[in-house]
């Protein structure tokens, strides 16, 4: 029975992971995001190609899923299950098997995973990189800090539980490899930034 609760909650995390919220909303405006801007089905491609309130919705369903796939592994299996369903459901986000593998950073779905596992911790590394973001306009550092900082500090929060520690580490190290592009353009000083003062059209899209 352990075993069967394991591979659904594994399963499931995972899969829906997979559901790419970025997609959903851009094709219901006709519009395929992997087509645009950096090609990303996350926030910030969204708003970038879509505008605020499609990036607002794609945020908000990216972090539902890795609340959701959480609270289901801590139901089943406790905070062991609640961690190891935080990684399955950010590497569906990142790698959807629907999507031949190509899917989001897994920032908003790694706050998601943090909001039930230290959900203190996870509001305030929202809060200041919201600023931060606000201030600079640059997303990409402020995603890589937050959650780097998450893996660096819920280590000694959680009591030793060997398996959030290893969700905690591991996290960091995922969002830190998706973002190696930005990464050597933040080195380079050519990183975007976003524009919140631009409005997108589908003029713009053709």
């Amino acid at each position: 029975m352990t075993v069967l609760k394991w591979i659904l909650v594994l399963v499931v995390s995972y899969l829906l992971g997979c559901i790419q919220t970025g997609v959903i909303i851009s094709g219901a405006q006709h519009v395929d995001i992997r087509a645009h801007g950096s090609k990303s089905t996350g926030t910030t491609n969204v708003f970038r190609v879509l505008g605020a309130k499609a990036s607002l919705v794609t945020f908000v369903g990216d972090v539902l899923k890795g609340v959701l796939a959480c609270l289901l592994g801590l139901w089943l299996l406790g905070n062991t299950g609640a961690s190891l369903a935080g990684i399955a459901v950010v590497l569906g986000n990142m790698y959807p098997v629907f999507y031949k593998f190509k899917g989001g950073k897994g920032v908003a779905t790694s706050l998601g995973t943090s909001l039930v596992l230290n959900p203190l911790l996870g509001l305030i590394l929202l809060a200041v990189s919201a600023v931060g973001i606000a201030i600079t306009h640059v997303v990409s550092i402020f995603s890589i800090v937050s959650l780097v900082a998450f893996g660096l500090i819920n280590p000694f929060l959680c009591k030793g539980d060997v398996a959030e520690i290893i969700y905690s580490i591991v996290l960091a190290l995922l969002v830190v490899w998706a973002h190696r592009t930005n990464i050597k353009r933040l080195l380079s000083g050519t990183e975007n930034k976003l524009d919140f003062s631009r409005k997108t059209t589908k003029r713009n899209l053709k």
